[in-house]
């Protein structure tokens, strides 16, 4: 005769492969859910370097958006913003001043950019930055909202813009500019200034500590005029951001 099947020992061994699928299962969520915990732990701290905003490098392409759009203007006006521009247009009229706010706005005032974000320069301790609201035209470039020092020249007694004609060496904006003697703030980019010349091309400098001042070849600082630099005879004229 055959032996019948014992159905407990059966129902047992079921049961027993039961637990063990369950308990694999289990074991596999838990790994998975440690691997969760563990990358929570470390992307943050991965990602870190690429969320923080790396200044100088904004502050130098911010430049360079701008120089475009000065090139725009100087096609249409002859020259970048100064005080003859701003009687050539009624748009313009109201951009101009004691501060690099009042020339550079002639850029949004005519049309060239609706964003404020690019003339934004970061500045330590400084936690203002440009809201983006150009309406009215009293609202373009309010105090704190622009962060460029602006370079215009005093020629045979007459102060104008400047123009992509002049010495492409020339520095037309500059970050961050403390001074109307051309010092820099240190603190801001590690001891570097930024500035962009009239040839377009941006730059940072290491700052001295001395002086606060960017040196150049020739013991010249960056602001220096006369002999064997780029200004020659015309007496710089920096317009800093109104703070």
């Amino acid at each position: 005769m055959n032996e019948e099947p014992n159905l407990a020992i059966i129902e047992e061994e079921r049961r027993v492969r039961r637990q063990t699928d369950v308990n694999f299962i289990l074991k596999c969520v838990g790994a998975f859910i440690l691997l969760i915990l563990i990358a929570a732990v470390c992307i943050p701290v991965v990602l870190l370097p690429h969320k923080k905003p790396h200044y100088l490098t904004q502050t130098i392409s911010n430049s360079k958006q701008i120089y475009l759009l000065m090139m725009e203007f100087e096609s249409d006006y002859g020259t970048f913003p100064d005080d003859h521009t701003a009687t050539l247009s009624p748009e313009l009229s109201g951009f101009h001043g004691a501060f690099s706010n009042d020339y550079l706005g002639q850029l949004i005032a005519g049309g060239y950019t609706n964003s404020e974000i690019i003339f934004y320069a970061y500045r330590k301790g400084s936690s203002r930055i440009t809201n983006e609201v150009i309406s009215p035209p009293s609202y373009i470039l309010e105090k704190g909202e622009c962060g460029f020092a602006y370079t215009m020249v005093k020629d045979s007694g007459m102060i104008r813009g400047l123009s992509s004609k002049d010495n492409p060496g020339i520095p037309l904006l500059s970050a961050i500019v403390t001074d109307d003697k051309g010092s820099f703030d240190a603190t801001s980019y590690k001891e570097r200034g930024v500035y962009l010349r009239v040839d377009g091309s941006a730059r940072s400098e290491r700052i001295n500590a001395s002086d606060n001042k960017v040196h150049i070849r020739g013991g010249k600082t960056l602001f220096e005029n006369g002999s064997l630099t780029a200004w020659g005879n015309l007496d710089p004229i920096i317009l800093l951001p109104e703070r």
